[in-house]
């Protein structure tokens, strides 16, 4: 067997000098064929490679490094895909003429090294939400998400965890046609964790060692189905546990290992990673955030935190968030053992504390309070209500999910995260795809979509008449010009607004989160002091302020 000497490969240097370099030394590398495609696509090259080797994902490293039109430059990995096949893949963000070039650890694998190519790459025309926009970025206040292009990207999530796994693709298209008609815009999965079952649903093994270290081609290729499928639906993925990607925990060379080759796989995709999944924060953490770093320059990256029950402030996404690599302020509000009172303090008061640090990073609750059909938590109106209360204190994201193992529940089983497909269970698949809950985060999104909510900024310190019960403690959020506010009212009579910093008169209007229903009527409200405005019912609502035309 012959072994290339990953640690023998130079660092990446700049493209324009990697391309000055190949014509000094002798013309730019062979040139195949141009396929064509349309920008923010995935494209892929195959390599074949010259040599044979042991452990080909450890063996040897192969870089790829992208040029466009006006000097724009990416670079990446290239990854093992079974036999003597490597592949590269790039979602180009541009229209134009790419060229490609390789560069090997190996350099005598006259097949991995020196080789390159040109794509032509034509504008897209079609309804893809995201190939119109392109990779998620972060806004120039960063604040917020947006597309490449600058929209406002509307992070309204859904947890996933085991089923690219544990569904087959008939069951795949139907979550993901269902997410998508509901207007979900990002789902979260896991890639391997051995908590979802040894095998995927074809029966194969991610790996064919007890560790992470000898890669199974067969159930990669299936996994990275599904998130182009995702794609394909108008959804963005994010993937966690990068550092965990079958038990806690590797060692971190292997963990690094695979960062880098699932990013590699995904590089093509609208998806987000993370290094951490529920997991303490450990030395291996920040090593695989900087080896995710490493790997991807247009990519976001985040932490999945874990909860720290009961705390003042979010210790945990805290101690992440000075950390370079990272783009996205994650945090999990949590289940906290079914303790509604700790998830409302998390969701207003650890969404405000990370919305006060600076430099300013936006944030998305990745975790609250499932919908399990509990009786007294874990309802509809426990995920909802906690969605609202996490926008309106600063997030720019929120994530639902569907079952878990709540208390007075029995034989709960994770319902959607964890695919359950017993039909005779509460929380069969199918059934859980159809609960209010689901139709509730509709609602909000839509209602959040309908308004420029970007601009909003939390402002609870307006509401005059807070109750001392952390779980009907009311948010609010408005624009700094005043001429937009939301506020929600957990379960409240009426809410007293100092509107004496809202520079123009406004209307109020009601909308009931759990139907989905604007109320009829509308009113003028002055903006002299303190107003009351009372909730048409009983309940939880949402109150909206327009600047009267």
């Amino acid at each position: 067997m012959k072994t290339g000497s990953p640690s023998a490969i130079r660092p990446f240097v700049g493209c324009r000098l990697v391309w000055l370099c190949l014509l000094v030394a002798g013309g730019l590398p062979r040139i195949d064929a141009a396929p064509t495609l349309h920008a923010w696509q995935r494209w892929e090259q195959v390599l074949t490679s010259t040599s044979a080797y042991a452990n080909p994902d450890a063996d040897v490293i192969v870089r790829v490094s992208y040029r466009g039109p006006e000097g724009r430059c990416i670079q990446g990995y290239g990854f093992w895909d079974g036999g003597d096949i490597f592949r590269i893949r790039c979602a180009f963000p541009t229209p134009g003429t790419w060229r490609w070039e390789t560069e090997c650890s190996d350099a005598a694998n006259t097949g991995l090294h020196r080789q390159g190519g040109k794509v032509e790459v034509l504008p897209y025309r079609g309804e893809n939400a995201l190939y119109r926009g392109g990779f998620l970025a972060v806004s120039g206040n960063r604040r917020y998400l947006t597309f490449a292009d600058g929209t406002p990207f509307l992070w309204t999530g859904d947890t996933a965890w085991a089923v690219p796994q544990r569904a087959n693709d008939q069951e795949w298209e139907t979550y993901l046609a269902d997410r998508s008609v509901k207007h979900f815009t990002a789902i979260q999965v896991a890639p391997a964790s051995e908590w979802a079952g040894p095998t995927d649903r074809q029966g194969q093994k991610p790996f064919t060692d007890r560790s992470c270290s000898q890669w199974n081609p067969a159930y990669w290729q299936w996994f990275e189905r599904k998130i182009q499928r995702a794609n394909e639906s108008g959804l963005v993925v994010l993937v966690v546990g990068l550092m965990e990607p079958v038990h806690r925990y590797p060692e971190a060379d292997q963990a690094c290992r695979f960062a880098r080759n699932i990013i590699a796989r995904l590089f093509g995709n609208f998806v987000v990673f993370s290094p951490s999944f529920d997991s303490e924060v450990l030395p291996l953490t920040h090593a695989v955030g900087r080896a995710a770093r490493d790997a991807t320059s247009v990519h976001l990256l985040t932490q999945y935190p874990g909860t720290p029950w009961n705390e003042p402030t979010p210790t945990f996404s805290d101690r992440y968030y000075e950390e370079p690599y990272l783009d996205i302020a994650g945090v999990q509000t949590g289940h906290n053992g079914g303790h509604l009172d700790w998830c409302a303090h998390h969701a207003i008061e650890w969404v405000l504390h990370l919305y006060r640090h600076e430099p300013h990073k936006p944030i998305v609750n990745l975790e609250a309070m499932y919908d399990a059909q509990g009786e007294t938590g874990w309802r509809a109106v426990d995920a909802r209500g906690l969605g609202w209360r996490t926008w309106l204190s600063g997030a720019c994201g929120y994530t639902y999910g569907a079952g878990d193992l709540p208390p007075k529940v029995p034989e709960g089983n994770g319902a959607i995260w964890k695919w359950v497909r017993d039909p005779e269970k509460y929380d069969y698949w199918q059934k859980a795809l159809q609960w209010d809950s689901a139709f509730q985060m509709q609602h909000l999104h839509d209602f959040l979509a309908s308004i420029e909510w970007w601009r909003l900024e939390p402002a609870h310190d307006l509401i005059r008449n807070q109750p001392e019960d952390i779980t009907r403690r009311m948010v609010l959020a408005k624009t700094p010009a005043g001429d937009l506010a939301v506020a929600y009212l957990p379960n409240n009579e009426a809410i007293e607004i100092d509107l004496s910093r809202f520079p123009t008169p406004l209307r109020a209007r009601w909308f009931d989160p759990g139907r989905g229903r604007l109320h009829s009527q509308e009113r003028p409200v002055s903006n002299r002091g303190t107003t009351r405005l009372t909730s048409p019912a009983r309940g939880d609502w949402v109150l909206l302020l327009r600047r009267d035309p």
